[in-house]
């Protein structure tokens, strides 16, 4: 539970917007409303949901003294704070299914569209790809800032839980990192942390000074996850991809390169729509793929970055080479159709993804494109980017938090980055006794937190708890 410490008593000045202008309201849930929240010129000016608890389900609510008592009453602490990032493609709005559940736990839940998506907007120097600074818009650590602003506007000096799901879960993992003081526990959803660059460690050692070699009977670091994985790393991935038969690519550099936010942008109108169904469907527990004979071909851990390894992972993940994304799902969705009954009547929508919810997915996505979202993949991948120099400098960090995964069973996404679920849980990018850990949910996919939101509040619940 958080202490008085936890929120600033005098908030930093932040404009709150109710109004969204032109922008048509979002369909959501009873108890969740949408505003804005504007840190301009320090941060963004932030699309934000939240979900306000009552104060009798606060967890920190304790019996009022009776009306009679003369002692002064002190104001009731702020409820604990629940940050939710989402991932790609996705928006805020994904999380409409779990705060509900958080607010009647008693916690303040709040999600916002990140930097690149939806409504919230950026400077107009993050915003201009011509900028010489719009490059610093999209790493990291402008991850960490944007979680940073958005915290201390909402007069907090902490998050009890930071959840991330996807990027966003890669988001949450490094705000953890770098900011241990404003995280006190996370959960990362569909997307494991394998952890930061490793330094390379002792090369300059001093030879006045005792020998680094580890004793006889202690462990060689070699047998590690991460040092195990690295030793099965193909170091150009995609040049073996190409070389399969028939060639394939990495969604990841895909994502980045320079024809991909047209590709994934257009057409608009009904095309837009059926890639966003197929794209959802897919990669959820819903999809019925024709190669997932048995349980030995569904998700499951790949063992080694190589090219033969990684080949196995449905073709949103490892695409067919040389066909935009948009190609992809729609043979995938052709084969599955072939795959069904003669005849079969279609079938009707998820709960969790409405023909409402596809109308609030189109519209945003028709209103801004995908090149800005579409940015964190040119940034996150390439080496020798600022992104990767950012990462240096938590070179062999370890989140020392109560940490906790969530996805569901029949996701690729657990298993797309070989070893960084191992090294969550054999404590190579957590702490020793802070992972608490990993939920795989039956018959969920990627979108877990939709799919299965009732399970994710149990899990954020359960590690929310173990803070102190």
């Amino acid at each position: 539970m958080p202490s008085h410490d936890d929120t600033l008593s005098s908030p930093p000045m932040a404009q709150s917007h109710e109004e969204e202008g032109d922008l048509p309201p979002l369909p959501l849930p009873a108890g969740i409303t949408s505003r804005f929240v504007d840190t301009r010129p320090f941060g963004l000016r932030y699309h934000v949901l939240e979900a306000v608890p009552s104060s009798s389900s606060s967890p920190s609510s304790s019996s009022s003294p009776s009306a009679s008592s003369s002692t002064p009453i002190a104001p009731s602490p702020r409820p604990p704070l629940v940050l939710l990032l989402h991932g790609f493609p996705n928006l805020a709005y994904d999380w409409r299914f779990v705060m509900p559940g958080l607010a009647r736990a008693g916690y303040y839940a709040v999600a916002f569209d990140l930097r690149g998506f939806g409504r919230t907007t950026m400077t107009a120097a993050d915003d201009d790809p011509s900028s010489s600074s719009s490059g610093d818009g999209f790493t990291p650590l402008a991850m960490v800032r944007d979680v940073v602003a958005l915290v201390h506007a909402l007069g907090y000096r902490s998050v009890h839980t930071l959840v991330g799901h996807d990027l966003g879960a890669f988001a949450a993992a490094i705000c953890a990192l770098a900011r241990r003081d404003l995280v006190k526990s996370l959960v990362l959803m569909a997307h494991p942390f394998r952890g930061p660059p490793k330094a390379p460690f002792g090369g300059a050692a001093s030879a006045s000074l005792p020998s680094l070699l580890l004793p006889p009977e202690a462990p060689a670091a070699s047998g590690s996850a991460a040092d195990r994985f690295d030793r099965l790393r193909d170091p150009d991935i995609h040049a073996s991809l190409r070389a399969l038969d028939p060639p394939r690519q990495h969604y990841k550099w895909y994502n980045a390169s320079p024809g991909a936010a047209a590709e994934w942008s257009y057409p608009q109108g009904e095309p837009l729509r059926e890639f966003l169904r197929g794209y959802f469907h897919l990669k959820s527990g819903d999809a019925c793929r024709r190669d997932e004979v048995d349980d030995d071909d569904g998700p499951r851990p790949l063992g080694a970055w190589t090219a033969e390894r990684l080949a196995v992972m449905p073709h949103y993940y490892i695409m067919r080479a040389g066909m935009s994304m948009r190609d992809n799902v729609a043979l995938d969705m052709a084969a599955e159709q072939d795959t069904g009954p003669p005849q079969s009547p279609q079938p009707q929508p998820p709960e969790w993804l409405t023909e409402r919810d596809l109308d609030v997915y189109t519209a945003e996505w028709t209103r801004t494109t995908f090149g800005p979202a579409l940015r964190w993949y040119a940034a996150l991948t390439g080496d020798s980017s600022a992104s990767a120099l950012e990462l240096r400098a938590l070179a062999s960090a370890k989140i020392g938090v109560p940490t906790g995964y969530v996805s569901g069973a029949r996701d690729w996404g657990t298993y797309q980055d070989p070893g960084a679920l191992e090294a969550m849980e054999e404590g190579e990018s957590v702490e020793p006794g802070c992972y608490a850990g990993t939920a795989l949910l039956e018959g969920a996919g990627h979108w877990v937190n939709m799919e299965r939101p009732g399970a994710c509040v149990d899990e954020i619940l359960r590690v929310a708890a173990m803070v102190v």
